[in-house]
């Protein structure tokens, strides 16, 4: 996995603050898939090659070790497997 520092390089910098946290387990939705992951970095929103992007989730999914982290947006992720 890559270094905070990394993430930041490559994603944007971290977001001051988000509805999930680092390494929190969810399930979310891309298109009509549905997929459970661990969330690896949270950005800030920015604007990127003229682009406003939003706040977004970087998501490991589960059962993809080789595979791109997903980009979700905060609305997409349906349940969080949070600590009680």
């Amino acid at each position: 996995m890559f270094e905070m520092s990394q993430l930041e390089e490559i994603y944007g910098p971290a977001a001051p603050y988000s509805e999930h946290k680092l390494g929190e387990r969810v399930t979310y939705s891309l298109g009509k898939d549905i997929f459970t992951g661990t969330i690896a970095w949270c950005t800030a929103p920015q604007v990127r090659k003229g682009k406003q992007l939003p706040t977004l989730y970087i998501i490991a999914r589960d059962q993809a070790e080789n595979a791109f982290p997903d980009l979700v947006r905060p609305g997409r992720v349906i349940i969080s497997e949070r600590e009680p």
